[in-house]
């Protein structure tokens, strides 16, 4: 009804303007124009509706636009130090090295402790009896090798060593089977003023030993010959620490740093470094 009117009003401006009533020509001409004017209208937003949608679908949709810039790079991290980062100190014992020479066996005595009973109890397998082949006596203590020779053709040894008191007690223990060169093992010194042991077997080409310390002069050492029974030869050699006192929280390192072997020209022939740890060997 309104549309209605609207166009009766604009006959009569029309009329009015003109001095006649418009025909029905005037009016139809009208109206097409109106229609025309609505469907550009309508034509307009139907453009604008698509570059809008294209505009959106020209961006990824599974990379959403960021709310902020994006951080180039990340800042620095700081490590606090704590316990587990900081080396423990470390607690090198002086020596003083003793020149006492190791016997070949039998241990003459006295044994009121049973010390060659322990330590020959200890090698089992191999063949022949167990015996004790090198000791050395010093500071109270008693040192001694006890073995066995191995069967033919096997390339392994069955052997034990003991740092014992004259009257009984103290530490003893099987060593490693496998046939080196050289091998090493640490008994002892492990405090102020204690006896210290560094022994092991080395290849029969060798005449001579040189025991070097982390703190103390060299010990020189001549290995003992068990018999043709074994492929290696035995040695010894005994020092005394002298310091300085281990504090608490510090952690031990051996008095040997390395063993090294020279044949009869004076060639080294081998050497092994002692290695920190329980056993304290190489």
């Amino acid at each position: 009804m309104s549309d209605l009117r609207e166009r009766l009003q604009e006959l009569a401006d029309v009329a009015a303007r003109h001095g006649r009533t418009p025909g029905p020509e005037v009016a139809r001409r009208r109206a097409h124009l109106r229609r025309l004017r609505l469907l550009g209208g309508t034509a307009m937003l139907v453009v604008l509706a698509v570059v809008a949608g294209m505009v959106a679908t020209d961006r990824p949709s599974d990379r959403p636009t960021p709310l902020t810039p994006t951080p180039t790079a990340s800042p620095t991290s700081t490590t606090i130090p704590t316990d587990s980062t900081v080396p423990l100190p470390r607690w090198i014992p002086s020596v003083t090295p003793l020149r006492v020479r190791a016997h070949p066996g039998p241990y003459p005595g006295p044994d009121p402790g049973g010390i060659v009973r322990d330590v020959t109890s200890l090698v089992r397998g191999c063949r022949d009896r167990s015996r004790v082949r090198l000791w050395a006596r010093a500071q109270g203590k008693v040192w001694l090798i006890a073995a066995k020779p191995p069967p033919p053709g096997r390339q392994h040894l069955c052997w034990a060593t003991a740092l014992m008191n004259q009257g009984g007690g103290g530490g003893l223990g099987t060593q490693s089977s496998g046939l080196k060169p050289l091998r090493a093992t640490l008994a002892g010194g492990g405090g102020n003023r204690q006896l210290g042991v560094v022994s092991g077997m080395v290849t029969k080409r060798a005449v001579r030993l040189r025991v070097l310390f982390h703190k103390g002069p060299p010990l020189d050492l001549v290995p003992v010959d068990p018999g043709d029974q074994f492929p290696v030869n035995f040695w010894a050699g005994l020092f005394l620490v002298t310091g300085p006192p281990r504090a608490e929280g510090q952690l031990p390192v051996p008095a040997v740093d390395r063993v090294l072997a020279f044949d009869q020209a004076g060639n080294q022939i081998a050497a092994c470094r002692m290695r920190l740890g329980l056993d304290n060997n190489c």
